[in-house]
């Protein structure tokens, strides 16, 4: 009985993408964000992508906007005529996903975006999206870079840190870190984004903030905990240890090695206005980094194949990745079976290491590695066959097995 009614209430989710369509937009309170359980309607999507727009132009009005600008040598892909896929298709013409990109072998087979009209304005080639959580690979990306350029000696360097000397961060390997496997369960809120209690989002505050809140803190356990507070922590040790050479690594990663198209940008820390502290620290560098980056999608792309060649290559950033491949650890969230797990990808993977998710399910002998933001910014790699998918989505809602890990398994769109 129990199965039955899972089968039932799944096939309600997926159901029409299971919005309720009055063609009034839901406002969610005023959040310039979606919320992972909402199911929007078209008129919904295009407001939030709207408030997304006027959040960017916020945040580059108050100054709070780390960009890289291209340098003009973004070579541009092939394509092929679009696979058939009445599927995606259909999802794109009425679904969640806004952008869909399949390529292989150095081809575009599928380049995807929502159906123009759908929404006030059509998705483009220089519309920017979130990566959310995507960022957090890509910090690590840059980790990788700086540990091959020498501002880190390895991902078992010490962390010796003055900013963050009291904190539990301080003496524990970078690796731990990374791993998200530093102890710090205890210093956050259930969802990882508020520290030691305080009301303020974490990136609303500067890292001499944090650090103050986190002062005499110990480490606790060191099984896996998914922090979004510590990534914000990598990206800013990344800048404390280039010191004035950061935004020349910051240039060699995004323009010289991804050879990005648009500009990239990262949202900065902001200030705590209950925070009086004069910090020494303050407005520097390494208090305002983040790992919430807005890109475009082909820039996502981009990204992916940067990611693919530098491991089929065995550069020295590729070693980093092989090296975070190797000693990924077991992932506390796989859970292949459960009635819900079809809309997020981490829930296939069976490894962590890096900020990477590795060891997918029906997969375990390939090498594949993801990354996953919040409401689908995805990217699902096939190191062995290079084929790549890449999803910006405004909603979680739809099957990530059909399109994308049945389709980096068996090089297949669904039909």
């Amino acid at each position: 009985m129990k199965k039955l009614l899972g089968i039932i209430v799944l096939g309600l989710l997926l159901s029409g993408n299971a919005h309720a369509d009055d063609g009034k937009a839901v406002s969610y309170g005023g959040a310039h964000e979606l919320p992972e359980h909402a199911r929007p309607n078209d008129a919904t999507i295009s407001l939030f992508e709207e408030r997304k727009n006027k959040f960017i132009k916020k945040r580059k009005k108050q100054k709070r906007l780390y960009t890289i600008k291209p340098k003009g040598n973004a070579i541009e892909f092939n394509y092929d005529k679009n696979l058939t896929s009445l599927t995606l298709e259909k999802e794109l013409s009425e679904g969640f996903i806004l952008s869909y990109l399949y390529y292989e072998n150095g081809v575009v087979k599928y380049n995807g975006t929502a159906l123009d009209g759908r929404f006030k304005k059509d998705i483009t080639n220089k519309t920017l999206f979130y990566t959310h959580s995507t960022g957090k690979s890509i910090t690590s990306y840059i980790v990788g870079h700086a540990i091959c350029d020498g501002y880190i000696s390895s991902i078992d360097e010490i962390i010796d840190w003055p900013l963050m000397e009291n904190t539990l961060y301080q003496g524990q390997p970078l690796r731990n870190l990374l791993n998200m496997s530093a102890g710090d369960k205890h210093t956050v809120n259930e969802s990882a984004n508020r520290v030691m209690g305080n009301k303020d989002h974490h990136r609303d505050m500067g890292l001499e903030t944090i650090a103050k809140l986190l002062d005499g803190t110990k480490a606790k356990s060191k099984n896996i905990f998914y922090n979004n507070v510590l990534t914000d922590i990598i990206a800013n040790y990344i800048a404390f240890k280039a010191g004035d050479k950061y935004d020349d690594l910051m240039k060699k990663v995004f323009q010289d090695k991804i050879k990005i198209k648009h500009n990239v940008s990262y949202e900065k820390k902001g200030r705590a206005k209950w925070d009086k502290n004069k910090s020494k620290y303050r407005g520097k560098p390494q208090t305002l980094a983040s790992y919430s980056y807005f890109m475009t999608r082909l820039d996502f792309l981009r990204f992916a194949e940067a990611i693919m060649k530098d491991y089929q290559n065995k550069t020295c950033v590729g070693n980093y990745l092989r090296e975070s491949q190797n000693q990924a650890k077991k992932w506390y969230k796989f859970r292949p079976y459960r009635n819900n797990s079809l809309f997020w990808l981490h829930n296939y993977a069976k490894k962590y290491g890096s900020q990477f998710y590795f060891d997918f399910y029906e997969m375990e002998k390939r090498n594949i590695i993801a990354t996953e933001g919040f409401n689908g910014q995805n990217i699902l790699i096939d190191l062995d066959n290079s084929r790549i998918v890449v999803t910006n989505s405004a909603a979680t809602g739809w099957d990530v097995r059909k399109f994308m890990l049945n389709v980096i398994r068996e090089g297949k769109l669904p039909k």
